[in-house]
């Protein structure tokens, strides 16, 4: 069973920040920072999912208000992003990246 990017994304941020707390005792106990950085990645990383879910969800939602003619090509588009979660990120990063370096050349 697949689970939506949210509900994943949530968990994983749980689980990230209850292994945060409880490496970072561990840590403190023993010395070791990377007991406590493995937990607070977790929970980043669970972050990042749960955007990402809600990034795709948003955009679903959005392709249903579109005019009939451009609504196919949207759903392909929200079809992609969930096929392929990553490759999306990495595009719309490198978009991101593109808008703020024009962004920065204007000053």
């Amino acid at each position: 069973m697949t689970m939506d990017p949210k509900t994943s994304g949530s968990l994983t941020q749980a689980r990230g920040a209850a292994e945060r707390v409880a490496e970072r005792v561990a840590g403190e106990t023993v010395g070791d920072v990377g007991l406590e950085l493995r937990g607070r990645v977790d929970e980043l990383k669970g972050k990042a999912v749960e955007g990402y879910g809600w990034a795709v969800d948003q955009a679903e939602r959005l392709s249903q208000d579109l005019p009939e003619e451009f609504r196919e090509v949207a759903d392909r588009g929200v079809d992609f992003a969930r096929r392929k979660p990553l490759v999306t990120t990495g595009i719309i990063a490198g978009v991101v990246a593109l808008l703020l370096g024009a962004a920065r050349s204007r000053r």
